[in-house]
């Protein structure tokens, strides 16, 4: 009978063994459901510096970078139009008379090219009359953009999403008819190649500047 008892007692302690072990197990599987959580997380961080590279994509450099109604890149509205042979160099182009001037500077020099035009007048009569300020800045390239990453090359549509447009004036450009469509009070405007219906040049000038508004750069 005794080793009965001894057997039985032995499977008992063979079953005080084997449940602390199933607690172990469980304990252990615990952790991983912990790291299954962090992966979560970690995934979670991983989308949100996706979303920032997507945020920035628009990202402008200054010297770029398109301002409604104060400037393009280095150039600046109201700004001393002699400073700019600094920056830009010696215009490929310039017209002056009646106390206004029209410059432009084609990129790499060729005229067939993306161009940079600026007009400038003096104002008469006043103290910096001396100083031709810059009134008007139109530009072709479409390495020049808008915080919203409006460029030359989209269409009048998408213009249209960031601005409330009315077309102002008409004109010829290297042989195609140009509609010009105002944001006005913003001081931006953006010309249309009325065939393609897609943007060929954005001008920038000073709001409500109705002399600005409708020299041809061209």
């Amino acid at each position: 009978m005794q080793p009965l008892l001894l057997s039985n007692k032995r499977s008992i302690n063979m079953k005080n063994i084997i449940i602390p072990l199933a607690f172990v197990i469980a304990a252990f599987g615990m952790p991983s459901c912990g790291q299954h959580s962090g992966h979560e997380k970690e995934d979670k961080q991983d989308l949100t510096a996706v979303k920032s590279i997507e945020d920035t994509s628009k990202t402008v450099v200054p010297d770029k970078l398109i301002i409604p109604g104060q400037s393009i890149g280095k150039i600046v509205i109201g700004g001393n139009a002699d400073s700019l042979s600094q920056t830009l160099g010696k215009p490929d182009f310039s017209d002056a008379a009646m106390g206004s001037a029209l410059m432009t500077w084609y990129a790499n020099h060729d005229s067939s090219s993306y161009k940079t035009s600026v007009f400038a007048n003096h104002n008469f009569g006043s103290t910096d009359e001396k100083v031709a300020r810059i009134r008007k800045i139109l530009i072709t390239s479409p390495d020049f953009k808008t915080v919203d990453g409006l460029n030359t090359g989209l269409s009048l549509t998408e213009y249209e999403k960031h601005f409330a447009l009315s077309p102002v004036s008409s004109s010829k450009a290297k042989g195609k008819k140009v509609r010009v469509y105002e944001a006005k009070g913003k001081g931006i405007a953006f010309e249309v190649d009325s065939l393609s219906g897609k943007g060929v040049a954005i001008v920038i000038h000073q709001p409500k500047d109705s002399l600005a508004t409708y020299i041809n750069l061209h």
